[in-house]
């Protein structure tokens, strides 16, 4: 399947904090995922399918709104596969495809409603592909449905075990969901899937503050700013955990 993105990441750590640098009582809602590229070319069976139906133009719409996307420009690259849409409406492949890529494109550029709309599009024409769930999880965490964004990624998880993204966004909505113990457990399962996995340990680390455990989620915030210094993220939590700390001193 040609995956483009997965959601942007944004900083979640605000939501946690009051105007005072207090914690608040109520759990922030997590918001979106990690942002990964995965390209079209990286998976043979989407040039394979193209190949065999002689549709030499798909090739060179994937790439324009690869290009769009590489540029930040969201809203061509929507264009761009709308298009593919009305153009070839009768393609069961590339309409599919075209629904994935929109869905995520609107997570990304978050219109929540858009992309479940599109999303849904895509798992009925291809069920068993775990991305899409993966998406669809993270569409209903943006919109605090947490129940639902747990049986999203249970349902990515099962068709695709043991993969660290996907159990990082079932460790998230159970947490909010209020199984913080199972969501923990993910968490960690998240981590131990892949030791470089960044967003597992801001995860994590934010799941601390969210548990008033400053030292743990320092840690986790450290290790993430140690493995990327310029991830922003971490630097941001751990400015918010500095200034927790000295409104408590």
């Amino acid at each position: 399947m040609p995956r483009i993105i997965s959601p942007l990441l944004t900083s979640h750590t605000s939501d946690l904090v009051n105007k005072d640098g207090f914690l608040n009582n109520k759990p922030s809602c997590r918001g979106l995922p990690s942002s990964i590229w995965y390209h079209y070319s990286s998976n043979p069976s989407i040039v394979k399918t193209m190949k065999s139906e002689e549709i030499p133009e798909l090739h060179s719409i994937w790439d324009e709104a690869k290009g769009h996307i590489d540029r930040g420009d969201y809203d061509k690259a929507a264009e761009t596969y709308k298009y593919v849409l009305i153009r070839y409406a009768d393609n069961a492949t590339a309409v599919e495809y075209a629904n994935a890529y929109l869905g995520d494109i609107y997570l990304t550029t978050r219109h929540p409603d858009l992309a479940e709309k599109h999303l849904k599009k895509a798992i009925t024409a291809a069920p068993g592909n775990p991305h899409y769930h993966y998406l669809m999880g993270f569409v209903h965490s943006v919109k605090e449905q947490w129940t639902k964004a747990v049986t999203e990624f249970r349902k990515a998880i099962r068709l695709e075990p043991d993969k660290s993204e996907y159990e990082r966004g079932l460790g998230w909505a159970m947490f909010n969901a209020g199984n913080r113990t199972d969501g923990l457990s993910h968490l960690y399962r998240a981590l131990e899937l892949s030791h470089s996995n960044l967003h597992a340990m801001t995860d994590l680390a934010t799941a601390m503050l969210m548990l008033g455990n400053m030292e743990k989620a320092r840690e986790y915030g450290e290790k993430a700013l140690r493995l990327d210094p310029d991830y922003m993220l971490a630097r941001n939590l751990l400015n918010t955990i500095d200034r927790i700390e000295r409104k408590q001193t």
